[in-house]
């Protein structure tokens, strides 16, 4: 059982959790899928209180995360990649989620973990940057899609020199690219012209480093310099 779970009338030990506020009125039907040991019961719990996070507009107390939370982490690798599909696309647009399963959500095979990846506010850097070094390069390219992406991040997504990811960060306007990171990419569109139309189209690139692309860009792009 989780930490805060009550059973049916334990009104005083419900009261006591801060379970209440939010939760009295669905706790019956989660406590009833909870003794579900099946499969389906496991992805209907899971399901349930994906709905609940959901549907529900208001900020959960730190009871009521911590209830979520234990649950979920309990279940979440036992259920199947659908339910942990549409739990992840449910989470990725809410404040309301518990942190711990969007990392895990996140962590998860790229079709469970893309949206959280490229929507999820409640994903740290520190949680992000783990994730680009030890995740695979489909995490590493819906990183790069973010709408607002830090410049530690970006650093690190650079590092591995995945062509694909460094051009779909360049073009990522959102992006907080250090101008010590769009020196080092400059060099690189010597030899790589996949970045010379990105770099050059950002706002953020110093003039002095634009200057710096004349002699290896294409007429067309020195014109535009």
């Amino acid at each position: 059982k989780p930490r805060f779970w009550t059973e049916p009338g334990d009104e005083g030990a419900r009261m006591q959790s801060g379970t209440e506020p939010v939760i009295a009125t669905e706790v019956s039907n989660l406590m009833d899928l909870a003794r579900n040991r099946t499969p389906e019961g496991r992805s209907a719990l899971v399901t349930a209180i994906g709905d609940l996070i959901d549907e529900t507009n208001r900020q959960f107390s730190v009871q009521e995360l911590a209830l979520m939370n234990d649950i979920l982490k309990k279940l979440i690798n036992d259920v199947a990649k659908p339910i942990r599909r549409s739990l992840a696309n449910k989470l990725a647009h809410t404040r309301s989620a518990p942190t711990e399963v969007i990392e895990i959500l996140a962590n998860d095979e790229i079709e469970i973990a893309a949206s959280i990846l490229q929507h999820s506010e409640l994903l740290s850097d520190r949680a992000l940057i783990d994730i680009v070094r030890k995740r695979t390069r489909s995490h590493r390219l819906a990183i790069a899609m973010r709408k607002h992406l830090s410049s530690g991040v970006c650093d690190a997504l650079v590092q591995p020199k995945e062509l694909d990811v460094i051009k779909r960060l360049l073009e990522n306007h959102g992006a907080d690219i250090s101008q010590a990171t769009l020196a080092y990419l400059v060099e690189q569109s010597a030899s790589v012209d996949e970045f010379q139309e990105p770099l050059l189209r950002r706002n953020d690139l110093n003039p002095d480093l634009a200057k710096r692309m004349y002699v290896h860009v294409s007429a067309a792009l020195r014109e535009f310099i």
